[in-house]
């Protein structure tokens, strides 16, 4: 009997717990987040490479040229100094960091190709294409010019030797009528640009110096003058010129009645009344205004030019009581392309770049002996009035009597019995000297910025028949020359 194996019996067992509620899951609240996209990192481009390596390139030469020395200029002819030098290294200034310091000036002040790029820059802030009347940096307001003249007392010991008298106005029969004109220039020109560059006005392709009257040097600059002739001996005629600077005789009127610069007649009607043991030299200012429509001033620089000078000649030499020289009687030379302090302190203005200055010099006919003595003590002979055709271009107006050195000598050899005088000047004395040569037989020329010694040093054992001081309107107001004045009229 076969048997079948038994088969397996599987039992359920039911499930006791009880089902589990289905809860209702709350949807979260959607928040809306700003999308993300991500960017496929992509090879550079060859341009881009090509750019990248071109800025570091020429980074890398630039400093190279930078650190070339024989590069670096040494001079500026545009600014008309010289530029810092390479520091000596020494312990004491490495150990006061003084050396760092003058090595970074030397480095921002010596940059290659200096002038180029500083022209550059000027042309490129030309094309701004501003309105024509610009106002840069702030012009300091003068003060108020006093009614009366100035008490100073100076106490004049007596004299030994009388110098002789000499009238403070000029002859009536030789001296010109010095009443000013009238207003010559009353509108402003529709093409004129105007632009105020710091303390200087371009008004079209010329430039002017604002002037401000300083009632705290101005009794400094009268008691310097005032004590000529005591410092001097008491054996001397002195003769005092104060010359006006361009922008109150040149200038269009109607612009300059817009100018915050205070006004020079008045000004110098103060400091004339003001002098004493002294002649003043009047009428320069209506003289210079009677020919104002000439070419009195340089539009690049602020000097005076020769012809200006003469004018001035005119006045002292009626006062001096004696007749002037005609200025057709001279030979002119003209030395072209002077573009001077204005052009330079204006950064180099376009308006100025396009009409360069002509300097016309008026050669002395007589025969002259010349000669310069520098401040290292080194003497060496001269022209009065030097070829300055290969000069630098802000250099022409060194072409007379050698520009300022703190002594020199005219010898007139065709007036071997004239008389003897001494010239204390500025700058705009140089373009006036020339014009004295055929009045006096020695001419003794001192600046007294570079003069070491003291006027009554110079004096003793000198006969002296006149003293001649001249400069412009501004050293009036110049601390540093007023300076010098008082160290040197001892």
């Amino acid at each position: 009997m076969i048997y079948n194996k038994p088969r397996d019996f599987i039992f359920k067992v039911p499930n006791t717990k009880p089902p589990e509620k289905k809860v209702k899951k709350e949807k979260p609240e959607k928040v809306n987040t700003p999308p993300v996209f991500t960017v496929a990192k992509q090879k550079p481009r060859k341009q881009e490479l090509i750019k990248i390596a071109s800025f570091f390139i020429t980074l890398y030469l630039g400093t190279v040229l930078a650190f070339i020395i024989p590069l670096r200029p040494t001079y500026s002819d545009s600014e008309k100094r010289s530029l810092q030098e390479f520091p000596q290294l020494t312990f004491n200034s490495l150990y006061t960091g003084d050396y760092f310091d003058d090595l970074t000036l030397w480095f921002s002040d010596t940059f290659p190709f200096r002038e180029g790029l500083t022209k550059a820059n000027t042309f490129l802030k030309s094309l701004s294409g501003f309105s024509t009347v610009k106002i840069h940096g702030d012009v300091e307001g003068g003060d108020d010019i006093p009614d009366t003249p100035l008490d100073v007392d100076i106490t004049i010991p007596p004299s030994t030797t009388e110098a002789t008298t000499v009238t403070t106005t000029a002859p009536d029969p030789t001296s010109p009528a010095v009443v000013e004109t009238t207003s010559l220039q009353d509108t402003v020109p529709a093409d004129m640009n105007i632009q105020s560059l710091g303390a200087i006005l371009i008004a079209g392709d010329a430039a002017y110096e604002y002037y401000s009257f300083s009632s705290s040097l101005a009794p400094r600059f009268i008691g310097s003058i005032n004590n000529i002739k005591n410092a001097s001996g008491n054996k001397s005629n002195v003769y005092t010129l104060v010359v006006p600077t361009s922008i109150d005789i040149t200038l269009n009127d109607a612009v300059r009645r817009d100018i915050n610069s205070s006004d020079q007649k008045k000004a110098l009607e103060y400091f004339n009344s003001s002098f004493k043991n002294t002649t003043p030299v009047t009428g320069i200012y209506e003289n210079l205004r009677n020919h104002r429509a000439e070419y009195l001033y340089f539009r690049t620089d602020h000097h005076w030019t020769a012809l200006g000078a003469y004018y001035a000649y005119e006045q002292f030499i009626y006062t001096k009581g004696v007749s002037p020289i005609p200025v057709k009687n001279y030979k002119t030379l003209s030395f072209d392309g002077f573009l001077g302090t204005f052009y330079s302190s204006s950064g180099q203005a376009s308006d100025l770049a396009k009409t360069p200055d002509t300097v016309i010099a008026y050669e002395p006919y007589n025969n002259v002996d010349f000669t310069i003595t520098q401040t290292d003590g080194t003497v060496f002979k001269w022209d009065v009035v030097a070829d300055a055709t290969d000069y630098g271009q802000s250099m022409k107006y060194t072409a007379f009597i050698g520009a300022d050195q703190p002594y020199s000598v005219i010898e007139n050899l065709d007036n071997p019995n004239g008389e003897t005088c001494l010239v204390i000047k500025d700058s705009f004395g140089n373009a006036f000297i020339p014009f004295l040569i055929p009045h006096y037989k020695t001419i003794h020329i001192i600046d007294p910025r570079h003069y070491e010694a003291t006027l009554s040093e110079f004096s003793q054992n000198k006969k002296i028949d006149d003293i001649i001081f001249i400069s412009n309107i501004s050293t009036t107001r110049n601390e540093i020359f007023i300076g010098a004045m008082e160290k040197f009229i001892k």
